[in-house]
């Protein structure tokens, strides 16, 4: 039976946003893994005010859809990063989907990448973003 899973996840920083966001806490948990994503807007994205981060794990197959501000807000800029905190009994390559939402919550932009989770530690990881130009599928 395939379970969906829940990261306790963090939003690190959207300074360069303008807009903060946080789980609370400040200090990041001992028994976690760390994958702070960057975020690269390439020329043409509109404005983004909320970011759709789907997250899946291979091994054992798990899914995970996460939204950075939970309440839209922004702009989010160029070089804005997010932290997926995640317990130190996932490992394996990380499959990362990112939509770019407009203030409408419509999807305008895309980008994926894939990275491996350094158990117990911390990897950094950039995904740039495209503007879809139409439906973002």
């Amino acid at each position: 039976m395939l379970r969906h899973w829940r990261l306790p996840l963090v939003l690190a920083l959207l300074a360069a946003a303008g807009a903060c966001g946080d789980s609370g806490g400040g200090a990041t948990p001992e028994e976690q893994s760390i994958v702070l994503i960057t975020l690269n807007l390439e020329a043409g994205v509109p404005e983004l005010r909320q970011v759709h981060v789907n997250a899946h794990l291979a091994n054992p197959a798990m899914d995970n859809d996460l939204y950075f501000p939970t309440v839209p807000a922004g702009p989010i800029q160029s070089g804005a990063t997010l932290a997926l905190l995640i317990p130190v009994t996932r490992m394996g390559l990380l499959d990362l989907i990112i939509f770019g939402l407009d203030a409408g919550g419509t999807e305008v932009a895309r980008g994926n990448g894939q990275t491996t989770i350094m158990v117990g530690d911390r990897v950094d990881y950039t995904i740039s973003l495209s503007a879809c130009g139409g439906p973002c599928n």
